[in-house]
Protein backbone atom coordinates (compact mmCIF):
# COMPACT_ATOMS: atom_id res chain seq x y z
CA UNK A 1 0.00 0.00 0.00
CA UNK A 2 1.35 3.48 -0.23
CA UNK A 3 -0.10 6.89 1.32
CA UNK A 4 -2.86 8.55 -1.13
CA UNK A 5 -1.01 11.70 -3.48
CA UNK A 6 -4.01 13.63 -2.32
CA UNK A 7 -3.53 12.77 1.19
CA UNK A 8 -3.53 16.93 3.15
CA UNK A 9 -2.54 16.50 6.96
CA UNK A 10 -3.41 20.13 8.61
CA UNK A 11 -3.59 21.31 12.09
CA UNK A 12 -7.31 21.53 13.05
CA UNK A 13 -8.16 22.89 16.48
CA UNK A 14 -7.76 22.04 20.31
CA UNK A 15 -4.69 19.64 19.68
CA UNK A 16 -5.95 17.59 16.58
CA UNK A 17 -5.17 17.23 13.09
CA UNK A 18 -7.31 16.80 10.06
CA UNK A 19 -6.00 14.19 7.43
CA UNK A 20 -8.04 15.29 4.55
CA UNK A 21 -7.89 13.16 0.88
CA UNK A 22 -8.90 15.43 -2.20
CA UNK A 23 -9.88 12.85 -4.55
CA UNK A 24 -12.47 11.00 -1.66
CA UNK A 25 -13.35 14.69 -0.49
CA UNK A 26 -13.37 12.80 3.05
CA UNK A 27 -11.84 14.17 6.10
CA UNK A 28 -10.61 12.65 9.35
CA UNK A 29 -9.41 14.29 12.99
CA UNK A 30 -6.26 12.99 14.14
CA UNK A 31 -4.99 13.37 17.91
CA UNK A 32 -1.52 14.17 17.82
CA UNK A 33 -0.09 10.59 18.61
CA UNK A 34 -1.75 9.21 15.15
CA UNK A 35 -0.61 11.94 13.69
CA UNK A 36 2.97 11.48 14.16
CA UNK A 37 2.36 7.72 13.33
CA UNK A 38 1.53 8.56 10.07
CA UNK A 39 3.98 11.45 8.93
CA UNK A 40 6.44 9.13 10.24
CA UNK A 41 5.66 5.93 8.03
CA UNK A 42 4.67 7.84 4.83
CA UNK A 43 7.35 6.56 2.78
CA UNK A 44 6.50 3.28 4.23
CA UNK A 45 2.75 3.05 5.14
CA UNK A 46 2.83 -1.00 5.52
CA UNK A 47 4.82 -0.72 9.02
CA UNK A 48 1.83 1.17 10.67
CA UNK A 49 -0.34 -2.29 9.77
CA UNK A 50 2.35 -3.41 13.00
CA UNK A 51 1.91 -0.84 14.85
CA UNK A 52 -1.55 -0.13 14.78
CA UNK A 53 -3.59 -2.57 12.52
CA UNK A 54 -6.86 -0.67 13.08
CA UNK A 55 -5.76 2.40 12.00
CA UNK A 56 -4.12 1.06 8.70
CA UNK A 57 -6.81 -0.56 8.09
CA UNK A 58 -9.27 2.60 8.80
CA UNK A 59 -7.20 4.45 6.70
CA UNK A 60 -7.19 1.49 3.77
CA UNK A 61 -10.84 1.47 4.13
CA UNK A 62 -11.64 5.11 3.41
CA UNK A 63 -8.78 5.44 0.76
CA UNK A 64 -6.57 7.47 2.67
CA UNK A 65 -3.72 4.75 1.83
CA UNK A 66 -4.16 2.51 -1.82
CA UNK A 67 -2.68 -0.37 -3.49
CA UNK A 68 0.40 0.31 -5.29
CA UNK A 69 -0.25 -0.31 -8.49
CA UNK A 70 -2.92 2.03 -8.51
CA UNK A 71 -2.38 5.40 -10.94
CA UNK A 72 -4.37 8.09 -8.81
CA UNK A 73 -3.70 10.65 -11.37
CA UNK A 74 -5.04 7.98 -13.80
CA UNK A 75 -7.98 7.98 -11.93
CA UNK A 76 -8.78 11.78 -12.18
CA UNK A 77 -7.76 11.43 -16.19
CA UNK A 78 -10.80 8.64 -16.29
CA UNK A 79 -13.25 11.04 -13.86
CA UNK A 80 -12.23 14.18 -16.11
CA UNK A 81 -12.62 12.75 -19.44
CA UNK A 82 -16.19 11.16 -18.93
CA UNK A 83 -17.59 14.45 -16.98
CA UNK A 84 -16.57 16.42 -20.27
CA UNK A 85 -17.12 14.17 -22.85
CA UNK A 86 -21.01 13.40 -21.74
CA UNK A 87 -22.15 13.47 -24.66
CA UNK A 88 -26.39 13.45 -23.55
CA UNK A 89 -25.93 17.37 -22.73
CA UNK A 90 -25.73 20.41 -25.00
CA UNK A 91 -24.70 23.79 -23.31
CA UNK A 92 -25.31 26.19 -25.31
CA UNK A 93 -24.23 30.32 -24.92
CA UNK A 94 -25.42 33.04 -26.94
CA UNK A 95 -24.61 36.58 -26.81
CA UNK A 96 -27.46 39.11 -28.86
CA UNK A 97 -25.03 41.67 -28.30
CA UNK A 98 -21.81 43.05 -27.27
CA UNK A 99 -23.36 46.64 -26.32
CA UNK A 100 -23.80 47.09 -22.63
CA UNK A 101 -25.59 49.66 -20.25
CA UNK A 102 -22.38 49.91 -17.67
CA UNK A 103 -19.33 50.48 -18.40
CA UNK A 104 -17.45 48.46 -15.70
CA UNK A 105 -13.95 48.97 -15.10
CA UNK A 106 -12.46 45.36 -14.93
CA UNK A 107 -14.54 44.36 -17.59
CA UNK A 108 -12.03 42.30 -20.38
CA UNK A 109 -14.59 42.54 -23.19
CA UNK A 110 -14.71 45.13 -25.75
CA UNK A 111 -18.02 46.98 -26.28
CA UNK A 112 -19.69 47.28 -29.47
CA UNK A 113 -21.69 50.18 -29.66
CA UNK A 114 -25.31 49.27 -31.46
CA UNK A 115 -24.28 45.50 -32.38
CA UNK A 116 -27.51 42.80 -32.57
CA UNK A 117 -27.66 39.85 -34.04
CA UNK A 118 -28.74 39.73 -37.61
CA UNK A 119 -31.66 38.16 -38.55
CA UNK A 120 -29.81 35.33 -40.71
CA UNK A 121 -27.88 34.53 -37.69
CA UNK A 122 -30.89 34.28 -35.29
CA UNK A 123 -32.07 31.63 -37.94
CA UNK A 124 -28.75 29.64 -38.04
CA UNK A 125 -29.17 29.77 -34.43
CA UNK A 126 -32.61 27.96 -34.50
CA UNK A 127 -31.16 25.96 -36.89
CA UNK A 128 -28.65 24.52 -34.79
CA UNK A 129 -30.84 24.05 -32.01
CA UNK A 130 -33.53 21.82 -33.62
CA UNK A 131 -30.61 19.62 -35.18
CA UNK A 132 -28.83 19.20 -31.57
CA UNK A 133 -32.65 18.31 -29.92
CA UNK A 134 -33.32 16.12 -32.95
CA UNK A 135 -29.88 13.90 -31.99
CA UNK A 136 -31.24 11.32 -29.79
CA UNK A 137 -28.87 10.93 -27.63
CA UNK A 138 -29.39 14.80 -26.06
CA UNK A 139 -31.66 14.73 -23.48
CA UNK A 140 -30.81 17.67 -22.03
CA UNK A 141 -30.32 21.11 -24.36
CA UNK A 142 -29.59 24.68 -21.77
CA UNK A 143 -29.70 28.07 -23.42
CA UNK A 144 -27.07 30.74 -21.42
CA UNK A 145 -27.37 34.55 -22.36
CA UNK A 146 -24.38 36.86 -21.92
CA UNK A 147 -22.72 39.56 -23.61
CA UNK A 148 -22.52 42.49 -23.30
CA UNK A 149 -26.05 42.71 -21.81
CA UNK A 150 -28.25 40.24 -23.04
CA UNK A 151 -31.34 42.02 -21.94
CA UNK A 152 -30.51 44.89 -24.17
CA UNK A 153 -32.27 42.98 -27.23
CA UNK A 154 -34.75 40.76 -24.85
CA UNK A 155 -37.08 41.00 -27.32
CA UNK A 156 -35.75 41.08 -30.73
CA UNK A 157 -32.90 38.56 -29.82
CA UNK A 158 -33.88 36.38 -26.44
CA UNK A 159 -37.72 35.85 -27.36
CA UNK A 160 -37.29 34.40 -30.49
CA UNK A 161 -34.39 31.66 -29.15
CA UNK A 162 -36.13 30.76 -26.61
CA UNK A 163 -39.69 30.45 -27.79
CA UNK A 164 -37.70 27.81 -30.71
CA UNK A 165 -35.87 26.01 -28.17
CA UNK A 166 -39.10 25.49 -26.06
CA UNK A 167 -40.90 24.37 -28.85
CA UNK A 168 -38.23 22.23 -30.49
CA UNK A 169 -37.45 20.41 -27.05
CA UNK A 170 -41.29 19.77 -25.75
CA UNK A 171 -41.76 18.58 -29.44
CA UNK A 172 -38.72 16.00 -29.07
CA UNK A 173 -39.77 14.81 -25.40
CA UNK A 174 -35.95 16.74 -24.64
CA UNK A 175 -35.52 18.55 -21.19
CA UNK A 176 -34.00 21.89 -21.48
CA UNK A 177 -32.85 24.94 -19.52
CA UNK A 178 -32.68 29.03 -19.83
CA UNK A 179 -29.69 31.04 -17.89
CA UNK A 180 -29.36 34.72 -18.04
CA UNK A 181 -25.48 36.38 -16.71
CA UNK A 182 -26.70 39.87 -16.40
CA UNK A 183 -26.36 43.12 -14.23
CA UNK A 184 -29.79 42.83 -13.36
CA UNK A 185 -30.67 46.58 -14.18
CA UNK A 186 -33.02 45.81 -17.17
CA UNK A 187 -35.32 43.35 -15.49
CA UNK A 188 -39.10 44.02 -15.42
CA UNK A 189 -42.40 42.64 -15.32
CA UNK A 190 -42.50 42.16 -19.15
CA UNK A 191 -39.59 40.08 -19.01
CA UNK A 192 -41.33 37.92 -15.94
CA UNK A 193 -44.56 37.60 -18.06
CA UNK A 194 -42.79 35.91 -20.80
CA UNK A 195 -41.44 33.13 -18.54
CA UNK A 196 -44.45 32.96 -16.76
CA UNK A 197 -46.58 32.69 -20.03
CA UNK A 198 -44.05 29.66 -21.26
CA UNK A 199 -44.22 28.08 -18.18
CA UNK A 200 -40.04 28.73 -17.68
CA UNK A 201 -38.44 29.39 -14.32
CA UNK A 202 -34.57 30.49 -15.78
CA UNK A 203 -31.66 31.01 -13.77
CA UNK A 204 -30.11 34.33 -13.64
CA UNK A 205 -26.39 35.37 -12.53
CA UNK A 206 -26.03 39.14 -11.42
CA UNK A 207 -23.49 40.78 -10.34
CA UNK A 208 -22.56 43.07 -7.45
CA UNK A 209 -19.30 45.31 -6.77
CA UNK A 210 -19.53 44.84 -3.54
CA UNK A 211 -21.72 46.91 -0.98
CA UNK A 212 -23.80 49.99 -2.13
CA UNK A 213 -21.42 53.02 -1.99
CA UNK A 214 -18.63 50.87 -3.82
CA UNK A 215 -21.14 49.07 -6.24
CA UNK A 216 -22.65 52.80 -7.18
CA UNK A 217 -19.11 54.11 -8.06
CA UNK A 218 -18.48 51.29 -10.28
CA UNK A 219 -22.17 50.93 -12.06
CA UNK A 220 -24.09 53.75 -12.32
CA UNK A 221 -26.65 55.22 -14.22
CA UNK A 222 -25.44 58.76 -14.11
CA UNK A 223 -23.35 60.85 -11.82
CA UNK A 224 -26.00 61.19 -9.08
CA UNK A 225 -27.99 57.79 -9.63
CA UNK A 226 -26.29 54.62 -8.83
CA UNK A 227 -27.72 51.25 -9.91
CA UNK A 228 -27.64 49.34 -6.56
CA UNK A 229 -31.22 49.72 -5.19
CA UNK A 230 -32.66 49.10 -8.44
CA UNK A 231 -30.62 45.58 -8.70
CA UNK A 232 -32.42 44.16 -5.13
CA UNK A 233 -35.34 45.47 -6.29
CA UNK A 234 -35.23 43.84 -9.67
CA UNK A 235 -33.70 40.25 -7.30
CA UNK A 236 -36.12 40.37 -5.10
CA UNK A 237 -38.94 40.10 -7.66
CA UNK A 238 -37.20 37.50 -9.48
CA UNK A 239 -37.10 35.28 -5.72
CA UNK A 240 -40.93 36.51 -5.51
CA UNK A 241 -41.28 34.31 -9.09
CA UNK A 242 -39.69 31.29 -7.85
CA UNK A 243 -36.73 31.97 -10.24
CA UNK A 244 -32.75 31.09 -9.20
CA UNK A 245 -30.36 34.06 -8.51
CA UNK A 246 -26.86 33.21 -8.03
CA UNK A 247 -25.85 36.71 -6.97
CA UNK A 248 -22.13 37.01 -7.96
CA UNK A 249 -19.73 39.68 -5.91
CA UNK A 250 -17.26 40.64 -7.38
CA UNK A 251 -14.60 42.03 -4.65
CA UNK A 252 -11.62 43.49 -4.25
CA UNK A 253 -9.04 44.51 -1.40
CA UNK A 254 -10.75 47.71 -0.97
CA UNK A 255 -14.54 46.60 -1.35
CA UNK A 256 -14.44 43.41 0.39
CA UNK A 257 -14.96 44.31 4.11
CA UNK A 258 -18.38 45.38 3.31
CA UNK A 259 -19.54 42.59 1.30
CA UNK A 260 -21.76 40.79 4.27
CA UNK A 261 -23.75 43.76 4.40
CA UNK A 262 -25.69 42.83 1.00
CA UNK A 263 -27.30 40.28 2.77
CA UNK A 264 -29.20 42.74 5.12
CA UNK A 265 -30.72 44.00 2.39
CA UNK A 266 -32.57 40.38 1.23
CA UNK A 267 -33.40 40.05 5.45
CA UNK A 268 -36.70 39.82 4.42
CA UNK A 269 -36.30 37.15 2.28
CA UNK A 270 -37.99 34.23 3.54
CA UNK A 271 -35.77 30.86 4.66
CA UNK A 272 -37.17 28.76 1.86
CA UNK A 273 -36.04 30.86 -0.26
CA UNK A 274 -32.92 31.36 0.68
CA UNK A 275 -32.22 27.20 0.87
CA UNK A 276 -33.46 26.91 -3.08
CA UNK A 277 -33.29 30.09 -4.96
CA UNK A 278 -30.54 32.02 -3.48
CA UNK A 279 -26.79 31.62 -3.60
CA UNK A 280 -24.24 34.80 -2.80
CA UNK A 281 -20.85 33.63 -4.82
CA UNK A 282 -17.83 35.59 -4.18
CA UNK A 283 -15.04 35.97 -7.08
CA UNK A 284 -11.94 38.46 -6.88
CA UNK A 285 -11.69 40.44 -9.45
CA UNK A 286 -8.92 39.19 -11.75
CA UNK A 287 -6.89 42.79 -12.07
CA UNK A 288 -6.90 42.61 -8.16
CA UNK A 289 -5.94 39.08 -8.14
CA UNK A 290 -2.52 38.98 -5.69
CA UNK A 291 -0.72 36.99 -2.60
CA UNK A 292 -2.02 38.44 0.06
CA UNK A 293 -4.28 38.32 2.98
CA UNK A 294 -7.80 38.76 2.17
CA UNK A 295 -9.33 35.05 2.69
CA UNK A 296 -9.64 36.34 6.35
CA UNK A 297 -11.72 38.89 4.95
CA UNK A 298 -13.39 36.76 2.75
CA UNK A 299 -13.94 34.08 4.95
CA UNK A 300 -15.21 36.29 7.96
CA UNK A 301 -18.20 37.94 5.25
CA UNK A 302 -19.09 34.59 3.94
CA UNK A 303 -19.76 33.51 7.61
CA UNK A 304 -22.06 36.58 8.46
CA UNK A 305 -24.28 35.71 5.65
CA UNK A 306 -24.32 31.74 6.16
CA UNK A 307 -25.47 33.03 9.78
CA UNK A 308 -28.46 34.83 8.49
CA UNK A 309 -29.35 31.81 6.94
CA UNK A 310 -27.66 32.24 3.16
CA UNK A 311 -25.60 29.85 1.17
CA UNK A 312 -22.79 31.05 0.10
CA UNK A 313 -19.54 29.90 -2.07
CA UNK A 314 -15.73 31.06 -2.14
CA UNK A 315 -13.18 30.92 -4.26
CA UNK A 316 -11.70 28.21 -1.96
CA UNK A 317 -13.76 25.64 -3.09
CA UNK A 318 -13.21 24.55 -6.66
CA UNK A 319 -14.40 21.38 -7.55
CA UNK A 320 -13.10 21.54 -11.34
CA UNK A 321 -13.31 18.35 -12.49
CA UNK A 322 -16.87 16.60 -11.40
CA UNK A 323 -18.09 20.15 -11.71
CA UNK A 324 -15.61 20.99 -15.22
CA UNK A 325 -15.92 24.34 -16.14
CA UNK A 326 -18.98 24.95 -19.82
CA UNK A 327 -16.01 25.43 -21.97
CA UNK A 328 -14.40 22.45 -20.99
CA UNK A 329 -17.13 20.15 -21.84
CA UNK A 330 -17.06 19.16 -25.88
CA UNK A 331 -20.73 19.81 -26.57
CA UNK A 332 -20.59 23.74 -25.73
CA UNK A 333 -20.37 26.63 -27.84
CA UNK A 334 -20.93 29.98 -27.35
CA UNK A 335 -21.90 31.78 -30.70
CA UNK A 336 -21.48 35.42 -30.95
CA UNK A 337 -23.82 37.75 -32.35
CA UNK A 338 -22.22 37.84 -35.46
CA UNK A 339 -22.21 33.97 -35.72
CA UNK A 340 -18.41 33.87 -34.61
CA UNK A 341 -18.28 30.66 -32.57
CA UNK A 342 -15.89 30.65 -29.09
CA UNK A 343 -15.58 28.18 -26.39
CA UNK A 344 -15.05 29.90 -23.66
CA UNK A 345 -16.75 33.42 -22.24
CA UNK A 346 -13.84 34.65 -20.18
CA UNK A 347 -11.97 36.00 -22.76
CA UNK A 348 -12.38 38.84 -25.01
CA UNK A 349 -14.55 38.29 -28.19
CA UNK A 350 -11.84 39.33 -30.66
CA UNK A 351 -10.86 38.08 -33.48
CA UNK A 352 -7.79 36.66 -32.73
CA UNK A 353 -9.77 34.20 -29.97
CA UNK A 354 -12.44 33.28 -32.52
CA UNK A 355 -12.70 29.28 -32.88
CA UNK A 356 -14.80 29.27 -35.81
CA UNK A 357 -18.33 30.09 -37.23
CA UNK A 358 -22.05 29.28 -37.40
CA UNK A 359 -22.93 27.78 -40.64
CA UNK A 360 -25.51 29.31 -42.56
CA UNK A 361 -27.24 25.62 -41.93
CA UNK A 362 -26.55 26.17 -38.22
CA UNK A 363 -23.19 23.90 -38.23
CA UNK A 364 -20.57 24.31 -35.77
CA UNK A 365 -17.41 24.85 -37.92
CA UNK A 366 -14.34 24.59 -35.96
CA UNK A 367 -11.62 26.07 -37.37
CA UNK A 368 -7.44 25.23 -37.17
CA UNK A 369 -8.50 21.64 -34.93
CA UNK A 370 -9.48 24.10 -32.13
CA UNK A 371 -12.05 21.59 -30.54
CA UNK A 372 -9.62 19.20 -30.69
CA UNK A 373 -6.84 21.08 -28.80
CA UNK A 374 -9.15 22.08 -26.31
CA UNK A 375 -10.18 18.74 -25.63
CA UNK A 376 -6.75 17.52 -25.29
CA UNK A 377 -5.29 20.56 -23.15
CA UNK A 378 -5.70 19.02 -20.19
CA UNK A 379 -3.16 17.13 -17.93
CA UNK A 380 0.06 17.95 -19.51
CA UNK A 381 1.00 21.29 -16.93
CA UNK A 382 3.64 19.11 -14.67
CA UNK A 383 3.35 20.87 -10.97
CA UNK A 384 -0.68 19.55 -11.46
CA UNK A 385 0.12 16.07 -12.41
CA UNK A 386 2.18 15.99 -8.67
CA UNK A 387 -0.33 18.15 -6.85
CA UNK A 388 -2.60 17.00 -3.73
CA UNK A 389 -5.52 19.03 -4.93
CA UNK A 390 -5.48 17.99 -8.50
CA UNK A 391 -8.60 16.15 -8.36
CA UNK A 392 -10.66 19.66 -6.91
CA UNK A 393 -8.20 22.08 -8.54
CA UNK A 394 -7.02 20.44 -12.48
CA UNK A 395 -4.58 23.32 -13.02
CA UNK A 396 -8.46 25.54 -13.17
CA UNK A 397 -9.81 25.28 -16.09
CA UNK A 398 -9.44 24.16 -20.52
CA UNK A 399 -8.54 27.56 -20.98
CA UNK A 400 -5.96 27.82 -18.62
CA UNK A 401 -4.50 25.11 -19.77
CA UNK A 402 -4.40 25.99 -23.53
CA UNK A 403 -2.95 29.49 -22.94
CA UNK A 404 -0.07 28.14 -21.04
CA UNK A 405 0.13 24.81 -23.16
CA UNK A 406 1.02 27.24 -26.07
CA UNK A 407 3.43 28.95 -24.22
CA UNK A 408 4.83 25.71 -23.19
CA UNK A 409 5.34 27.19 -19.55
CA UNK A 410 4.28 25.39 -16.29
CA UNK A 411 1.86 27.13 -13.99
CA UNK A 412 -0.46 27.17 -11.14
CA UNK A 413 -3.98 29.25 -10.76
CA UNK A 414 -2.96 29.26 -6.55
CA UNK A 415 0.70 30.98 -7.25
CA UNK A 416 2.26 27.32 -6.43
CA UNK A 417 2.03 28.87 -2.66
CA UNK A 418 1.75 26.07 -0.28
CA UNK A 419 -0.36 28.51 1.90
CA UNK A 420 -2.92 29.12 -1.06
CA UNK A 421 -3.84 25.61 -1.43
CA UNK A 422 -3.95 24.57 2.17
CA UNK A 423 -6.81 27.47 2.01
CA UNK A 424 -8.57 25.24 -0.68
CA UNK A 425 -7.94 22.32 1.91
CA UNK A 426 -9.17 24.43 4.61
CA UNK A 427 -12.79 25.29 2.78
CA UNK A 428 -13.02 21.91 1.91
CA UNK A 429 -12.96 20.55 5.72
CA UNK A 430 -14.78 23.29 6.76
CA UNK A 431 -17.81 22.64 4.75
CA UNK A 432 -17.71 18.87 5.02
CA UNK A 433 -18.24 19.57 8.32
CA UNK A 434 -20.72 22.20 8.08
CA UNK A 435 -23.22 19.39 5.71
CA UNK A 436 -22.52 16.85 8.72
CA UNK A 437 -23.42 19.21 11.29
CA UNK A 438 -27.19 20.21 9.04
CA UNK A 439 -27.62 16.78 8.51
CA UNK A 440 -27.58 16.39 12.58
Amino acid sequence: MKYSQFNSLLPFEEGRFALYNSFENKVIFLEKHLKELVENKIKNIDKLQKIHPDFYNYLAENKFIVENDIDEVEKVKEISKNVDNNFSTFLLTVNPTMNCNFKCWYCYETQIKNSQMENSVLDSVKKFITKTVQNTEITYFNVSFFGGEPLLYFKKTVIPVITHLVDECRENNTEFGVSFTTNGYLINDELINYFKSKNINPHFQITFDGYKDEHDKVRFVNSTKGSYDEIVKNIKKLLENRFGIRVRINFTDKNINECARIADDFADVSQETKDKLLMFDFHRVWQNDSLDDISIALKENAKKMQAKGFKTNVQYSPNNVLDSCYADKQNSAVINYNGDIYKCTARDFLPKNCAGYLSKDGDLIWENDHLEKRMNAKFHNKPCLSCRILPLCNGGCSQHAIEHLEKGDEYCVYFSDEREINKVVQTKIEEIINVQFQEV
